[in-house]
């Protein structure tokens, strides 16, 4: 799918277009909402809000190439809005729920459990890069930080996983710089 043309079909009014948009980035929407979240329910009611921001703030996108990126931002900041709304986060280690998105076998589930121990920052960054497949310039502009300061929370965290998983290598995470 070209994004480009189909934000701009959804710019003009084609709501088949942006529907198709929301579609493409579902799973990958849950899976950053839930290492922020950690709670199924409050999951569907940022991506909910999410959308429907999105969906009435979509003439407002400057480049329509920054879809993925611009609803990626709009969503953190709808997950930190309901975080700030709870007294309290909830955290919930739910190893169905992994498998159910695409992360069933061992090894993707060891490494997803050793990112949820990670700080914010540092699990942001993770998810972004590795798990959104964002380049680094897209995980800043998302994150709203510099490229550099990108590299380091990424150089931070695969330390911390290291030693979380071990020095084994089909443990790590591999993944070349974008």
């Amino acid at each position: 799918m070209d994004i480009k043309s189909e934000v701009k079909k959804a710019r003009k009014g084609d709501n088949d277009a942006f529907i198709r948009l929301v579609l493409s980035m579902k799973t990958k929407m849950y899976g950053l909402a839930f290492s922020i979240l950690r709670n199924n329910e409050d999951c569907a009611d940022a991506i909910q809000e999410t959308i429907l921001k999105s969906y009435k703030s979509l003439h407002t996108l400057k480049k329509p190439e920054y879809f993925q990126t611009w609803m990626y931002r709009i969503l953190i900041n709808e997950c930190n809005q309901l975080l700030r709304n709870k007294s309290k986060t909830v955290a919930v280690e739910n190893l169905e729920l992994m498998a159910e998105h695409g992360h069933g076998d061992y090894e993707a589930v060891a490494v997803r459990e050793a990112v949820e121990q990670l700080d914010e920052p540092l699990r942001l960054a993770v998810n972004l890069f590795y798990f959104q497949d964002l380049s680094m310039r897209d995980v800043g502009d998302v994150l709203g930080i510099k490229e550099g300061a990108v590299k380091g929370r990424l150089f931070r965290a695969r330390q911390q996983l290291m030693r979380i998983l071990g020095d084994s290598p089909e443990r790590m995470v591999a993944h070349e710089s974008k």
